[in-house]
């Protein structure tokens, strides 16, 4: 299913939708994402992931049940969360890095919003959103005060010819908290399908050539 007709077909009730350079997001209910066919990131087991999806900090990953006076577990999920602040050993700073084309959606639950809490999303090396605590929190009707009872779930989605392929969490105070981040591969661009078929072709074309040429011929 496309991404246009997913939007259409989840409905999320409420939502508000916002747009900026080939990415629009909105918020809905957490903990987990309301989209179909996601992978998901608990942290459950105690490690960052590696592989299509790369984390870089390690010390970003808060065992349960985190703590509230530098970084708060988002409400509803006791398990192992993400978050980046300034002390007890967490990054300012930590971004999680995809392969392949990248993402067509990713999404996060966020937990006590703050207005310091910042989201980067790159394209290659070009940036395509970066937004703050106040605008997710707005997307949820909701305020950036801090507070720990509150959590949503932020989805962002990209339009046509625009793939994420890193997105960076930040905070310049305690903390920025999140969980269960999903994500939806992107599917190669037809034109790269185009290109694809095109070098098979001239591979197939090149081997039956060389069979040609290799094959004795008698007259």
């Amino acid at each position: 299913m496309s991404i246009s007709k997913t939007l259409l077909a989840i409905g999320l009730a409420g939502a508000a939708f916002s747009a900026n350079a080939g990415v629009i997001y909105n918020a809905s209910a957490g903990p987990t994402s309301g989209v179909g066919g996601v992978t998901t990131n608990t942290f459950d087991d105690g490690l960052l992931p590696i592989g299509f999806a790369t984390y870089d900090q390690l010390g970003a990953l808060i065992p349960s049940p985190g703590n509230p006076g530098y970084a708060a577990q988002p409400p509803g999920d006791p398990t192992a969360f993400f978050s980046v602040g300034i002390s007890n050993g967490q990054p300012s700073s930590s971004s999680v890095t995809f392969g392949g084309n990248g993402v067509d959606y990713f999404g996060y639950y966020m937990g006590s919003p703050d207005d310091y809490n910042i989201v980067t999303m790159y394209s290659g090396n070009t940036m395509v959103l970066q937004i703050n605590g106040i605008a997710m929190a707005g997307a949820a009707s909701l305020m950036a005060n801090g507070n720990q009872a509150v959590g949503f779930y932020m989805n962002f989605f990209t339009t046509a010819g625009t793939h994420i392929t890193k997105v960076t969490f930040s905070a310049n105070q305690n903390a920025f908290e999140s969980d269960n981040h999903s994500y939806i591969a992107a599917v190669p661009e037809p034109e790269t399908y185009a290109m694809l078929l095109t070098g098979l072709g001239l591979l197939g074309f090149a081997s039956r050539r060389e069979r040609d040429q290799a094959t004795p011929r008698f007259y």
